[in-house]
């Protein structure tokens, strides 16, 4: 270390506390010129505008700012330099004793210059150093007051900077060297030094938006021992022993003081180590993070920063600049642009907290550097829509929520391939390797989560996968849109500014949904009526209810939802809570799901509330939805409890108002039929009014390792890839399962699907000679087809598919006192099992484990399958509408006790 100091000072061509008087001297005079521009009742405002505008108080702030660090820098070498020399210390206790205590001042006059930005970093210094101070025993408020001043004001900080400490430094500085003025020729030297260095690198300045918040350099180790310490009031006792051994240190002997200054080494290499830490390795709420992990760019903040000063500004830049209510320096080139919504036009929010890049530099390279082209993917959320003035709170639910995590496709998937014993397992898309079942989800449908990366400006359509916010909130105007198709066409210079941008909102329509929700279950288009056949596009029949998407993939129109026929869109329903998570782990989409059909079409009144007890997010969307007209309240969900923040009690009568549309939709209680007796109590209102399901059959999946395929998650192409094939898709009335519930065991008919009737060829990924998996499954489906009209009775008692059987001819023969139940199913055995290919379980029987993608979900059991069809029997004979059928809803047990003798029942019922 000794010999280290020793070449330093010689290359140098001067002592270091030389050095460290000029650089203090340097620092003084540049401070000087900052007394105009700086504003210290708006610290912060002030020094951004110097660095927009004011090119040479930008220069006098890097070389007042850099000289100050080299003072502390060789102040701190010059102490150590002192305390080796082997030759007694020539100063008197009492200069020492100053001496040392100067050493105290120093980092305060540093410190106190840091604060004096008055950027998120010094604030939270400043909270930090007020905490510190207060848990000082007798003393430590007066101290806190004495040095800070009162919260929010910078004025008594600023005179201890300038005068008190700045004075007390000059003191100790002539008491100690008998001079304050350094050699000429090592001032100059050491000027030219500061000057270019300030000419290149600039003083650093909180961008206020950046969730990583540190305090200064030779602080941070500071920080960091403060984090690792359960009592940080004890990192003031340490720091007062260092002070106290270092007083000591002179008046030591021999071996005594070779080990303190030991020590003193040993803690301020323990220190560096301590500060390169914090500086390297914490991110966002002083969280650990490596340098190989993603994100470790943005997710550890460098204020160390190269740009040359602006000393000559454009007029019509600084015109712009001075007539924008944003100060930063996109607004210099962006000012005109429009299409904004009102949350988010530059005025309010300006554009640096979005895209980010640099808003205090005019260069373009420079205010463009480490920009985010399309903010709002998940992966830099938090560093555009999730900024502490924005929505915070957001990004960690997306994150957590279904649509982002693709939980239950993950664990659904491996289930099928034997990788998992259960389909309720939490996964993350975003997590999966390379196995036969994670690789099937790479090469087919892992486009279909939030953190799949919009990468390219445009609208969102049907093609569209991901994108985070944008998934939902981008909306291009017409001009927008123009003007983007003109810069695709190349009708547009590259050196022409945009002029129109697309907007942010809460405007979201259904087609916002439909890129990934017509996929799979197909919730998108069975809403607005169609339903995918295996037609191509040239084998079109030309009758007018086809349409091709913009896949090619070929739709017949069946029957539209009857919400998407009043006009209703996906959100008339779905709250944010339910689409962007509400900070819950969900295993599958049914349990993110919280409102019901019950919530709106109910008997009894529900419960309303005033705005005034809304939560802060609905508030916030009522707000811009303008639906806080005075007096409005706002409906809970009579089933879920869930505020349906567009429903409310409207001339007496409940009433929806669609978000969009602004149509009111009458909340009408739900028919007689649906709520007398309790023969149905256990019936899910979709289980008789679901219009159709889309069912596929014969689905067959392979793995060719020598086609070109695609990597859906990392977005490249592969060699090998997984194929999909199906046989027939259908559409008709569901099928109907049980729901179990967990805790009481209650028993819910729902409606069902298949889900996976497939073969998956094993020998196609092993190499080996293996019999291929076969899988019988269905899955609960909220089918989204909803009809006004209920299913009819024989449409479930005496319909084989709601049964489970399958499609084909169920017939009730009477044979003397006793009827007898016989199917013929449309579709052969299926050589895995022998059952039908579109069953779900035998008839009569009970299907074989496992049997659907839900673990508390199955086909009736073989005495349920009795139940049903014992009414089937009823109907044969007594029209459904009849008196009898009618009062079998009050009480099924009692028409039977009173049935003539003429009724007969199938054999073995009861």
């Amino acid at each position: 270390m000794r010999k280290f100091l020793i070449y330093t000072s010689s290359f140098l061509k001067d002592s270091f506390g030389v050095l460290a008087l000029g650089s203090f001297l340097l620092a003084l005079l540049s401070g000087v010129f900052l007394v105009v521009p700086y504003d210290v009742d708006s610290p912060y405002e002030s020094v951004r505008n110097m660095m927009l505008v004011n090119g040479y108080a930008v220069f006098f702030r890097n070389l007042h700012y850099w000289s100050g660090q080299l003072f502390l820098i060789f102040t701190v070498i010059h102490t150590w330099d002192y305390l080796y020399r082997t030759e007694k210390i020539p100063e008197k206790r009492g200069v020492w004793f100053r001496l040392v205590v100067s050493l105290a001042v120093t980092v305060l006059v540093m410190l106190t210059g840091f604060l004096l930005k008055g950027d998120a970093d010094s604030l939270q210094a400043r909270r930090i150093m007020d905490s510190l101070m207060k848990t000082i025993p007798a003393g430590g408020n007066f101290l806190s007051r004495f040095l800070l001043g009162k919260e929010g004001s910078f004025q008594l900080i600023y005179i201890h900077h300038i005068a008190t400490a700045t004075i007390f430094l000059l003191i100790v500085m002539f008491e100690h060297a008998r001079t304050v003025w350094v050699n000429t020729r090592s001032f100059i030297r050491l000027t030219i030094l500061l000057v270019i260095f300030s000419l290149v690198f600039r003083a650093p300045l909180h961008d206020n938006l950046n969730p990583v918040v540190k305090g200064p350099w030779y602080l941070i180790g500071l920080q960091e021992i403060l984090h690792l310490m359960k009592n940080p009031a004890w990192s003031l006792v340490i720091i007062l022993i260092l002070f106290v051994v270092l007083y000591f240190i002179p008046y030591l002997k021999g071996s005594r003081q070779i080990n303190t200054r030991r020590f003193l080494l040993l803690s301020f290499y323990l220190y560096g180590i301590f500060t390169l830490t914090g500086y390297f390795f914490r991110g966002k709420n002083w969280q650990w993070i490596w340098p190989w992990e993603t994100g470790y760019r943005t997710a550890v903040y460098f204020p160390f920063q190269a740009d040359i000063p602006a000393f000559r500004i454009d007029s019509a830049l600084l015109s712009s600049l001075e007539n924008s209510a944003r100060q930063e320096s996109c607004i210099a080139c962006h000012a005109g642009m429009s299409g904004f919504s009102p949350s988010h036009d530059p005025g309010a929010t300006g554009c640096f907290i979005c895209h980010r890049g640099d808003p205090f530099s005019l260069n373009k390279n420079r205010a463009h550097r480490n920009m985010i082209l399309i903010p709002g993917n998940i992966t830099d959320a938090t560093l555009s829509c999730g900024t502490a003035e924005c929505h915070p709170e957001i990004p960690s639910r997306v994150e957590m929520s279904l649509m982002n995590t693709a939980s239950g496709m993950v664990s659904v998937n491996r289930f099928v391939f034997g990788e998992s014993a259960s389909p309720s397992v939490h996964s993350d898309i975003r997590d999966i390797r390379h196995s036969p079942a994670d690789a099937h989800l790479r090469n087919l449908c892992a486009a279909c989560h939030l953190s799949n990366e919009k990468t390219q400006a445009g609208p969102i359509n049907q093609l569209s996968r991901g994108g985070g916010c944008n998934a939902c909130h981008l909306n291009y105007s017409p001009e927008a849109l123009a003007e983007l198709q003109q810069r695709r066409s190349g009708q547009a210079a590259d050196t022409t500014l945009p002029q129109v941008h697309p907007s942010l909102s809460v405007n979201i329509t259904s087609d916002h949904c439909f890129g990934c929700h017509s996929r799979s279950g197909r919730i998108s288009t069975s809403y607005s009526g169609w339903h995918e056949t295996l037609l191509k596009p040239e084998e079109i029949p030309q009758t007018g209810n086809y349409q091709m998407m913009d896949d090619q993939r070929v739709y017949r129109y069946i029957q539209e939802d009857v919400h998407h026929t009043a006009g209703m869109e996906c959100i008339d329903c779905h709250t944010s809570y339910e689409i962007m998570g509400d900070g819950n782990v969900y295993l599958h989409k049914e349990e993110q799901v919280k409102i019901t059909c019950r919530d709106c079409h109910f008997t009894e009144p529900p419960d309303a509330i005033p705005l005034d007890q809304v939560d802060r997010e609905t508030r916030k969307i009522i707000e811009l939805r303008n639906m806080n007209e005075p007096g409005r309240k706002y409906m809970l969900g009579k089933e879920s409890g869930e505020i349906i923040l567009n429903a409310t009690l409207k001339n007496g009568q409940w009433m929806l108002e669609g978000k969009k549309s602004g149509t009111w939709h009458p909340l009408n209680p739900p028919a007689r039929i649906c709520v007398e007796g309790s023969s149905h109590s256990n019936l899910h209102c979709s289980a008789c009014h679901t219009g159709w399901t889309p069912r596929c059959l014969g689905c067959h999946n392979s793995y060719d390792p020598s086609s070109p395929g695609y990597d859906h998650l990392r977005n490249t192409e592969t060699r090998g890839t997984w194929a999909e094939w199906v046989g027939l898709h259908l559409a008709g009335p569901p099928t109907l399962g049980v729901k179990e519930g967990k805790e009481n065991n209650e028993k819910t008919i729902i409606p069902a699907t298949p889900g996976m009737i497939l073969t998956i060829d094993r020998s196609s990924y092993t190499g080996k000679n293996e019999p291929v998996l076969f899988r019988r499954l269905f899955a609960p489906m909220e089918a989204h087809t909803t009809s006004s009209e209920g299913r009819s009775c024989r449409s479930c008692h005496l319909d084989p598919v709601a049964l489970g059987y399958g499609e084909g001819n169920l017939e009730y023969r009477v044979e003397g006192n006793t009827g007898r139940w016989i199917f013929t199913p449309k579709y052969a055995p299926h050589q895995n099992d022998g059952l039908p290919e579109d069953a779900w379980t035998a008839f009569p029987g009970n299907a074989i484990p496992p049997f659907s993608t839900r673990e508390w979900f199955r086909p009736f059991s073989r005495e349920e399958q009795q139940s049903v069809l014992l009414v089937g029997a009823c109907l044969e004979c007594h029209d459904e509408d009849s008196g009898v059928m009618n009062e079998s809803l009050i009480s099924f047990r009692k028409v039977l006790d009173e049935r003539s003798r003429s009724c007969i029942l199938p054999a073995g019922s009861f």
